[in-house]
């Protein structure tokens, strides 16, 4: 169990296209919206290796107006290679 991160920079760092990050804005109960989903780049997602998600990963919302929220991480978004 652990919490995420974000790359320096935040919105700034963004990419158009890339590897997903996935932010609590993705994370519904019982849904995942891939509205307004960011990516980062190769380099971005290697700083941020310790927090990558896994097929079947439990996402729980822990701050902010999202708080609880809770959904199961989509295959499509993962990083696992299976």
């Amino acid at each position: 169990m652990g919490s995420g991160a974000t790359p320096r920079g935040g919105n700034e760092s963004y990419k158009s296209e890339g590897i997903s990050l996935v932010r609590s804005m993705n994370v519904h109960d019982f849904e995942f919206r891939e509205k307004n989903l960011a990516f980062i780049d190769d380099q971005q997602a290697k700083e941020l290796n310790n927090v990558t998600l896994q097929e079947n990963d439990v996402l729980l919302n822990i701050t902010g107006a999202s708080v609880a929220r809770c959904r199961v991480i989509p295959k499509k978004v993962s990083t696992s290679e299976s």
